[in-house]
């Protein structure tokens, strides 16, 4: 198993999945709140998702809120047949109208607020309820794995564990308790000894769903793959971070130089000409990087005057697709912005997130001159 996935909310506009699987992803966890409400919308926006994974070879998972609504209210209550029942009905309906699903996951699949269980009750019913779900799902279609998405400090992980392909414990900064990624992953390995998706989250919980530093969703990645493999997903809000990768190494131990080269005269250009900055990405043996490396870069650069510090052009953005990348440095790049001289000495900064979390800058400084005919 090799899952790097990406959580997705219906509703929300899709991301391009072409350039998400060029940088690592494999699989999408699509979050549906409509199949037990509203079949029709259900699959008019799958089949919207479905068109827009066309080109692309990645895997497609449906992740059911089934316990849980929007409004909070319980939509299935496992210690009724019924409800059982008229779940089992869907997905089976669900599965036939889409067999390019490869795989079922249960949302928040821990106790809510039935009451009047005891403990040992409560991880049964839970047990139960996941088996008779697995069976029944396997029984139409064997390849489909069922899974759920848990609270890994729940007390009825365990039983339920034993009952699915595999599991996705929710094990991110909003859960934690202060316990180390680490000790949590292994902790869980110990117990359960099942196959398992770690789910992170991208984005902030305490900053109203903002997105999170590269380097710190990298460097969390990293300890997942060092313990775990290449088993994670990612649960994005709809500001999915610049750059994201999705890598399958753990590059703790990697690092990357950049080396910046301007084909110029003694780093002199006449204003407002075009030039192209080559940026080349070597690891520590100066040898160029692993595509799976060079998927995980997010880089930025700016440029400004040396003499007062003005900014000429503010961070902007790239991902290089190359260990030898071409940034194209336009006319405006390259204007004098004191009138009253006539040369300027502009630095070019860039700068790199990459691998586990770790950032890499360089500078180049150049003079710009306001005289034609200077190569």
């Amino acid at each position: 198993m090799d899952i790097r996935g990406l959580y997705l909310i219906e509703g929300n506009t899709n991301p391009d999945f072409v350039e998400l699987e060029n940088r690592g992803l494999t699989t999408v966890f699509y979050k549906d709140s409509f199949l037990l409400k509203d079949y029709t919308v259900c699959k008019k926006n799958l089949n919207n998702l479905i068109n827009d994974l066309e080109h692309t070879n990645l895997k497609l998972i449906i992740n059911i809120n089934g316990f849980k609504a929007s409004d909070q209210s319980s939509l299935v209550d496992p210690t009724n047949n019924q409800h059982r029942n008229t779940l089992k009905q869907a997905i089976l309906q669900l599965l036939q109208d889409f067999p390019v699903i490869m795989g079922i996951s249960f949302d928040d699949f821990h106790w809510h607020s039935w009451d009047g269980y005891t403990d040992d009750q409560k991880s049964t019913i839970l047990a139960e309820f996941a088996k008779e779900m697995s069976e029944t799902i396997h029984k139409l279609n064997p390849s489909v794995e069922v899974s759920a998405s848990l609270n890994w400090k729940t007390q009825t992980l365990q039983t339920t564990a034993e009952e699915l392909d595999f599991i996705i414990p929710k094990i991110n900064i909003s859960n934690s308790n202060g316990i180390p990624l680490s000790k949590s992953i292994k902790t869980l390995i110990e117990e359960t000894q099942k196959r398992m998706v770690i789910e992170l989250l991208t984005y902030d919980t305490a900053v109203n769903l903002k997105p999170r530093k590269l380097s710190d969703i990298y460097n969390e990645i990293s300890t997942v793959i060092g313990i775990n493999g290449p088993n994670y997903c990612l649960n994005g809000s709809p500001l999915i971070p610049f750059g994201l990768g999705f890598p399958k190494r753990d590059y703790s131990f990697t690092e990357v130089n950049i080396d910046l080269n301007l084909v110029s005269k003694k780093k002199t250009i006449t204003e407002k000409s075009s030039r192209i900055l080559t940026i080349n990405f070597l690891d520590q043996n100066n040898n160029p990087l692993s595509d799976d490396l060079l998927k995980t870069i997010a880089g930025k650069y700016k440029i400004i005057d040396q003499s007062t510090g003005k900014i000429i052009k503010d961070f902007t953005s790239f991902t290089p697709d190359d260990s030898v990348y071409e940034l194209a440095l336009t006319s405006e790049d390259n204007r004098i912005i004191n009138p009253d001289v006539s040369q300027e000495n502009h630095i070019i900064t860039v700068s790199i997130v990459y691998g586990n979390g770790k950032t890499e800058n360089n500078e180049l400084t150049l003079t710009i001159l306001n005289l034609t005919g200077i190569e």
